[in-house]
């Protein structure tokens, strides 16, 4: 995925732009393979959604934001907050402060934003243990099917009311529906209805997959 696609998605970032960049094993394979095509000018990347763990990992938007920030010598802005908070409270002291309110606030300019796509049972909160499994079989049992920058969307693409709701720092899904381009980047079958029901609502406009998971998609469209 990351060889063949690398090149167009290096095409998509243009001089000046706004870039915003989420997290993701499929999206870290992309990003490690990316450069400037040509000399690119006055580009700012944004770290898209908070650190999951103190422990930093290459799949973090942190470190895949820095990573192009580099290549194309561009600004880099960083959401120096967590994920997700432990509750609303904490939410909201954390999104009134001045530095990650100013990065949330830029996150409404962005022209181009790469996203990576989970389900329920792959998502950054299982993964991480976030999520307990009786709570994955409550999401499961609701119909949602997709999570994504750490919102929950349903089979239509919209976004779910969950236990994290109001505790995510990031962008949201309105600023996502609203940017010119959204690129998701992920792979396999278990992830094709996720990727439907973003493409569905809109949160998606273009999309990298692997084989599998493109004909898993295919057979529901």
């Amino acid at each position: 995925m990351g060889h063949f696609a690398a090149p167009i998605l290096s095409q998509m970032i243009k001089p000046g732009a706004v870039v915003c960049v989420a997290a993701g094993r499929h999206l870290n394979a992309v990003t490690a393979e990316m450069k400037p095509p040509q000399a690119s000018a006055n580009v700012v990347f944004i770290q898209a959604i908070g650190d999951i763990t103190t422990q930093i990992q290459e799949n973090d938007a942190i470190e895949l934001t820095r990573r192009l920030a580099k290549r194309w010598n561009g600004q880099y802005y960083r959401l120096q907050a967590p994920a997700i908070t432990p509750d609303h409270h904490s939410y909201e002291i954390f999104i009134a402060h001045k530095q990650i309110k100013f990065v949330l606030h830029q996150m409404d300019r962005a022209d181009l934003v790469f996203v990576g796509i989970g389900n329920p049972a792959n998502s950054v909160f299982y993964n991480n243990k976030f999520s307990k499994e009786h709570e994955l079989q409550d999401l499961k049992s609701r119909g949602i099917v997709g999570e994504i920058c750490g919102h929950f969307i349903d089979q239509d693409g919209n976004e779910c009311d969950t236990a994290y709701t109001n505790r995510i720092i990031g962008i949201n899904l309105q600023q996502l529906q609203q940017a010119p381009e959204v690129v998701a980047v992920t792979g396999g079958r278990d992830r094709a209805i996720a990727v439907h029901a973003a493409a569905k609502s809109g949160i998606i406009k273009s999309l990298v997959i692997d084989n599998q998971g493109a004909e898993e998609l295919m057979q529901l469209h």
